[in-house]
């Protein structure tokens, strides 16, 4: 007669039980940067001073051509097919013009990224320069990086309404006016902003403002 053996039954879990899985990212943390000073960081400024003024005011530049024809320095004229860049008259079947220019400025870009690193990414790409931009605003109302992080861990007071409520709304008009002077390249400058304020401009320029608006808004001061 074979022996009995009693069976002990042990309770086991799965390694990746719920209870004891552990999440796979990290939880988000606010960056609050602290301003820098320095040699670099003054020709940072000077660098975002000059990209920004070229972006704002080049619309609003003259260049006499003649009659019957635009007298803004820089335009791109899609209904009539016409890029003008100063003294420079493109057509369609000139585009050939523009596209050796971008293969430059794209082998030029590799050529500076390849020797003094990230002098493209730190200095003068938009995304740097407008962030910079939305961190004077930032530091401007809310102070430095010891008083922002102290209003952020604060209670939602009065103050703390009033001057998150100014910073962004300070950030927005920094969006729309990065959106109106993109439009402004596309148009002649003076018209197209009566148009805009009167109502008479295209759709198109509203949604293309609205768009850029966002979108600086957005990759500029949340992210």
């Amino acid at each position: 007669m074979r022996d009995k053996t009693q069976l002990t039954r042990l309770e086991t879990e799965t390694v990746n039980a719920a209870k004891t899985r552990k999440p796979l990212y990290a939880a988000r943390q606010k960056i609050f940067p602290k301003r820098a000073s320095g040699s670099f960081r003054r020709f940072k400024w000077l660098v975002m001073a000059i990209t920004l003024g070229i972006y704002y005011l080049t619309p609003w530049l003259r260049w006499d051509r003649g009659p019957f024809a635009p007298d803004q320095a820089v335009l791109i004229d899609l209904a009539n097919r016409r890029f003008y860049f100063f003294f420079i008259e493109i057509w369609p079947q000139e585009f050939y013009y523009v596209a050796g220019l971008l293969v430059m400025a794209g082998i030029g870009l590799f050529l500076i990224t390849s020797t003094v690193g990230r002098a493209w990414c730190g200095y003068t790409c938009p995304q740097t320069v407008w962030v910079d931009l939305f961190l004077v605003v930032e530091r401007a109302i809310e102070g430095d990086r010891n008083a922002r992080m102290k209003l952020d861990a604060g209670p939602w007071a009065a103050r703390k309404l009033v001057l998150r409520v100014s910073k962004h709304a300070i950030w927005l008009v920094i969006g729309a006016a990065t959106g109106g002077a993109w439009i402004f390249y596309f148009a002649d400058a003076p018209t197209l902003v009566g148009e805009l304020f009167t109502g008479t401009a295209a759709p198109v320029a509203y949604i293309t403002i609205a768009v850029l608006t966002a979108t600086t808004y957005t990759f500029g001061g949340l992210m």
